[in-house]
């Protein structure tokens, strides 16, 4: 019984799949096959806890977190500027060429202004999945090492 429960945790669309209808079943495919990068922020760090070992190093942890977060920033910006491109080639503007010129720099001077802030953010963002993973018990700290926590939660063999 309990490692059906705990299996249920670790995979809950493995039974939640049997009873999706049509539309629903495709919605499932649509969410099971996306990036990494493209999940919450709790959902990045479970997957990099279930890829960890019994002791979680929680720098380590972040650093993996921050990566993934950063290819998160670079997709979304790339996804904004194929919008813009496609709206720019629907309604073309005159004076476009100044326009562009005007939003590059822009874009440089947030780039240097924003880079404190968004390591911040990161920082933020990381705590806050921590602890909501140490909030549902996959976490236990440990009194000899102040940089790691503990696995709760195994995968189970099937």
């Amino acid at each position: 019984m309990r490692a059906s429960i705990l299996s249920g945790l670790l995979r809950p669309y493995d039974y939640v799949e049997s009873s999706l209808t049509g539309d629903q079943h495709s919605q499932h495919e649509r969410r099971s096959g996306l990036s990494l990068w493209e999940l919450p922020d709790t959902s990045i760090l479970f997957r990099r806890y279930l890829d960890s070992g019994k002791m979680i190093n929680v720098y380590d942890w972040f650093d993996s977190f921050s990566v993934v977060v950063e290819s998160q920033r670079k997709n979304l910006r790339a996804q904004k500027r194929t919008v813009e491109d496609e709206a720019r080639r629907i309604s073309p503007r005159k004076g476009k060429q100044k326009q562009v010129e005007v939003e590059v720099t822009d874009e440089e001077q947030e780039d240097e202004d924003g880079e404190g802030k968004w390591k911040m953010e990161v920082q933020a963002r990381f705590m806050r999945a921590l602890h909501e993973l140490d909030y549902l018990g996959f976490l236990k700290h440990t009194g000899r090492k102040t940089d790691h926590v503990l696995r709760t939660v195994f995968d189970i063999p099937d």
